[in-house]
Parts: C-alpha cells; sequence; structure tokens
C-alpha cells in the first residue's frame, strides 16, 4: 500500500505544504495557508531534530528568542513571510530531545507567548512558550497518572541571630510521618519559587509515592538579600547549619544524621548550596546544584573546596547545553564551564558526585525536569 502523507503537524508535513505553496499561482497562495493552518493543532512543528516555528498574521517582522539564542536581543532570529501570505515561518535544528523556551517579538514590540502552542513554562515574571522536541519525555513523576497521596505544607518562622533579622521557611512533611522516627531532610533555596513555580510537592508526593525516593521532610527557604546571602556567605551558612538545622531537628523529627541530610539550589542558589555542604559537612551529607554559578568569584568554591581536609559527601550537579552565556550574572556566565571545573575539584574528594547535562537552557522548566532526578540520587529509597 502506498505510504501515507505526513501529518500537516510535523516537520516533514510543513515541507510537503512549503512544496505546494511555492507552485502554486500567487493568487491562491493566502487561501492554501488558511487551509493548512486549519489543520494545524500546535505549534512549533517537530520531527527528528527539526522544528518549524510558526506565526500567522499581518506584521512588518517577527522574531524568536529565546533560549536558542541566549536571550540576547541582539541575537534574535527572523522568520521569514511568505510571499503573497501572512505566514511567517523559521525552520531550526535541535537535539532530538531538547526542551527549550522562547517568546516573539512582533514588530519589535513586547515579547509575547506563542499564540499556538499550549506549552508554556512559569518565571518570576511571565510564562514562556515552551519548545518540546518529538525525542523529549517528560519525568515520570510529571506525567499523568494515579493521583498520590498528599503531605502537608505549613509556614514557619525563627529569629536568626546570624541574620539578624526573622526568617520564614515553608515544611513540607510526607504523608504518614511517624511520630518519633527521624526522616531524611532535605533544604531548598528559592524554595518560594520551587513552590510556586514547579509545584515540588506535588512532585515530592508523586516520587514518594513511586518509591522513588525515601519519605522525607523538605524545608523550602526564601533569602531576603540574595545576591548577597547567596554568594558564599558564611552568616548565611551559619543561619542554615546552626539556627535553622537545629530548628527542624528538635520540632519536625528531622534526622541528625549528616548523610541523609541535603541542600539543593539552582543558579546562585546553587553555588549557595553547594558551598554550604563544602563548608559544614558536618551538618550538610548531600548537595544538589542546579545550573550553579559556581566560577564566580574568580572560581573562589574550587579553591574553598580543594582547602577543605574533612570528607565531602554526595554532589548532584546539572547544567543545560544551552547554558553557555546566562544573562542573570554579568558578565553572563558559561554554567557548563562552571560545572565542569567544580567537577574536577569534587570528584577526588566526594563520596559521589553525579553530573547531567540536558539539551535544555537556564529556566525553571530545566529545574523541574532535573528536580526528580537530583532527589532519586541523593535520596533513593
Amino acid at each position: 500500500s502506498p505510504t501515507p502523507p505526513p501529518s500537516p503537524n510535523t516537520a516533514a508535513g510543513f515541507d510537503l505544504f512549503l512544496a505546494e505553496l511555492q507552485a502554486a499561482p500567487s493568487a491562491n497562495r493566502q487561501r492554501l495557508v488558511n487551509q493548512y493552518m486549519a489543520q494545524i493543532t500546535q505549534t512549533p512543528l517537530v520531527g527528528g531534530s527539526r522544528a518549524i516555528f510558526l506565526w500567522q498574521g499581518a506584521a512588518v517582522s517577527v522574531e524568536l528568542w529565546g533560549d536558542m539564542n541566549l536571550w540576547d536581543p541582539a541575537q534574535t532570529w527572523p522568520l521569514t513571510r511568505l510571499p503573497d501570505t501572512d505566514l511567517w515561518y523559521r525552520a531550526a535544528e535541535f537535539e532530538p530531545n531538547a526542551r527549550l523556551d522562547y517568546q516573539y517579538i512582533i514588530n519589535n514590540g513586547p515579547p509575547r507567548l506563542d499564540p499556538r502552542n499550549p506549552h508554556t513554562v512559569a518565571t518570576r515574571l511571565e510564562p514562556l512558550s515552551e519548545l518540546r522536541m518529538a525525542g523529549y519525555e517528560r519525568p515520570s513523576e510529571l506525567q499523568p497518572g494515579p493521583a498520590a497521596s498528599a503531605g502537608t505544607v505549613t509556614r514557619h518562622s525563627l529569629v536568626s541571630e546570624a541574620l539578624g533579622q526573622e526568617r520564614n521557611c515553608w515544611v513540607y512533611q510526607p504523608v504518614g510521618q511517624i511520630v518519633g522516627r527521624d526522616y531524611p531532610i532535605l533544604y531548598v533555596l528559592d524554595g518560594g519559587d520551587y513552590l510556586n513555580l514547579i509545584g515540588a510537592p506535588a512532585i515530592l508526593d508523586r516520587l514518594i509515592a513511586d518509591r522513588d525516593i525515601l519519605p522525607l521532610i523538605v524545608v523550602f527557604v526564601t533569602p531576603a538579600l540574595r545576591e548577597q546571602e547567596y554568594r558564599r556567605s558564611d552568616a548565611h551558612v551559619q543561619f542554615l547549619a546552626d539556627e535553622l538545622v537545629p530548628f527542624m531537628r528538635g520540632n519536625f523529627g528531622a534526622t541528625a544524621d549528616a548523610g541523609q541530610t541535603g541542600i539543593l539550589g539552582s543558579g546562585l542558589g546553587g553555588l549557595a548550596a553547594v558551598y554550604t555542604a563544602v563548608t559544614r559537612p558536618d551538618t550538610f551529607g548531600l548537595a544538589a546544584g542546579l545550573s550553579g554559578f559556581y566560577s564566580l568569584d574568580d572560581e573562589a568554591l574550587a579553591r574553598v573546596a580543594g582547602r577543605q581536609t574533612a570528607p565531602l559527601g554526595r554532589f548532584y550537579l546539572a547544567a543545560g547545553s544551552y547554558e553557555t552565556a546566562v544573562p542573570e550574572i554579568t558578565p553572563p556566565i558559561n554554567v557548563i564551564q562552571s560545572n565542569q571545573r567544580l567537577l574536577q575539584t569534587l570528584q577526588p574528594r566526594a563520596a559521589a558526585v553525579q553530573y547531567e547535562q540536558r539539551p535544555q537552557g537556564y529556566s525553571w522548566g530545566h529545574w523541574r525536569d532535573a528536580f526528580g532526578d537530583a532527589l532519586r540520587f541523593l535520596y533513593q529509597e
């Protein structure tokens, strides 16, 4: 039997449409575009390593910016308008399993979502459209499945002498927590963002229900002066290790075993998490840094780690292949190089180090995907 034509909702289907459009008389092209776009259920169109970005509408210019061009306003990708139509397109090559964030810029106006893309990623400011290549698979804990029993999240505060102020945190306790039993514990920096932007409690519920990780307590900690506290602040380390950890041990049944006490952060929070574990291995035997800025201040963290004589614990490091010039820091930081240099320092000193690099960018979508893998490595049942 003859091979059926490719679906219009694929990159190959767009190639077929494009050939038909180019062969059609000029007067017929807009009608063909309207017919074709009526069949499209969502964009971008993907297939193999190819992605086709589409925008339909009257415009003078249409540009694409996002992880693929490092969110650099000077490097936006222009889309091409098909002659005699209002359809703009851009074909690009990516890793077959890539997941990237992007927006459109129309007529040099404010960035906007792709109106035909149902997939978005939350940020502190506004949602971004999400490119999911055909080979991208959402982690199992993010896929639809049986509802997991929900743990509880409660708000608490304590006065910190180290920081000179009262600090708030949110404590996740697993469903069915047994009174009198000590539980592993994880401290999450930028905790409010992990609660609000990736729905961390629901991820924890699923990981625990699927027996991917041990039941554990998770403390979501928020900064007051993020740039100051997360950039290798010994006062912040003292707050965590000497004030918050005893508070959790005394009030929530958290373990006193450093080998089951972890800390996790992303970006500048990744630097703070790893720095805390490197300087206080007596308290934090587990650490995860997602897209960590470890090379700040002329590789200061690597020098600190190199001087540490006490045994270090287990570390999980993650970076995205599109994190070569993250603009959150000036000058922009190459997260991949930052991770690789720290990896060389930690490997001979730590009990275990796992490094994973995904075809993603500096994004809450990336950290949402990496969160479960980090916990599996640190708290596998």
